[in-house]
């Protein structure tokens, strides 16, 4: 009799762990829709991270990486091991190697975040869309106070334009390969945080 219970529970178990494992897949890829959904990457500010923190902007910063290809990582808000492993991918290349606190995210970071996600062409004064909005965010990050609303207008030309400045290049007010190699490699107007 014991073997035949052990057949017959096999029996009914089976359907069972069966129906999990056509089940979980497709939850799976529901999952990372309802993150991406759950991202919100226009802060008022982009705050300094640390390794352990638990907060809105983490997420931030996961919806970054993962925009980069650096993850995947669970939008979560913690900043853990996974988002660690993603913000190594980005410091283990820094030149001079990486910096003295390679896991503090700060405003140069941010900069960086935003700043490599621009388009290969210009953008200048007239333009609008989301290469707008995310070179407004890079802005931000590096410290220039903005609307991102992504339309580029006097504001954001001004804003260029400052930015520009300070990394010591001709103010054109329009975003060109220079301008946006600066922003990808995190460069900040004022100090970095």
């Amino acid at each position: 009799m014991t073997s035949l219970r052990r057949v017959l529970a096999f029996v009914v178990l089976l359907p069972a762990v069966a129906a999990l494992l056509v089940v979980a897949p497709a939850e799976a890829a529901q999952a990372p829709v309802a993150e991406k959904a759950s991202c919100r990457r226009t802060l008022p500010s982009y705050p300094i991270l640390q390794l352990g923190d638990r907060k809105p902007a983490v997420r931030t910063l996961q919806c970054s990486l993962n925009d980069l290809g650096l993850g995947p990582v669970v939008v979560d808000g913690y900043y853990g091991r996974q988002t660690r492993r993603a913000v190594w991918k980005i410091v283990k290349n820094f030149e001079g190697g990486p910096p003295p606190h390679p896991f503090r995210i700060n405003n140069g970071m941010w900069t960086l975040l935003f700043g490599c996600q621009l388009p290969d062409r210009q953008l200048a004064e007239g333009a609008h869309g989301h290469a707008v909005v995310v070179l407004q965010r890079a802005l931000r990050a590096a410290g220039g106070t903005i609307v991102v609303d992504g339309d580029f207008g006097p504001q954001t030309t001004a804003v260029v334009k400052l930015y520009q400045k300070a990394q010591g290049q001709t103010q054109t007010g329009r975003v060109t390969g220079d301008t946006r190699f600066m922003l990808c490699m995190g460069g900040v107007i004022g100090q970095l945080s």
